[in-house]
């Protein structure tokens, strides 16, 4: 369903070149949010600004202590491994943090340029 969506997103609003890209990493990111928070809501942003296309999602991870903290988040970090490598492969950015104030869990990111989005296609 992810796919479906960033795809159609993408090419009604002009972008159809970053449609691949985008379909590739929306679902890696959710499937992320929802191996690490299972039965929990997660939520898909996507913005293009600045010829920058950012999809993000927000999960409900609960905190943790700063020690247990680090281990997650490196646990977090290896299950996106394809995902930043591929991404990062094209000049794009992966990303992964808290999700800040007033907001509670975590939040992955993708930043990808048009650039990336060619060089992917290219693969």
């Amino acid at each position: 369903m992810a796919r479906t969506i960033v795809r159609r997103l993408l090419t009604d609003h002009g972008l159809p070149d970053m449609s691949e890209l985008g379909t590739f990493a929306a679902p890696e990111l959710l499937a992320s949010a929802y191996q690490f928070t299972p039965g929990q809501n997660a939520n898909l942003s996507m913005r293009w600004r600045f010829g920058v296309l950012r999809l993000t999602v927000f999960d409900e991870h609960p905190a943790h202590a700063r020690k247990a903290q680090q281990a997650c988040q490196a646990r977090r970090r290896e299950a996106l491994s394809t995902l930043d490598t591929v991404v990062g492969a094209c000049g794009g950015i992966v990303g992964l943090d808290d999700a800040g104030g007033p907001l509670a869990g975590s939040k992955t990111w993708v930043a990808l340029s048009r650039e990336a989005a060619r060089a992917y296609a290219a693969l």
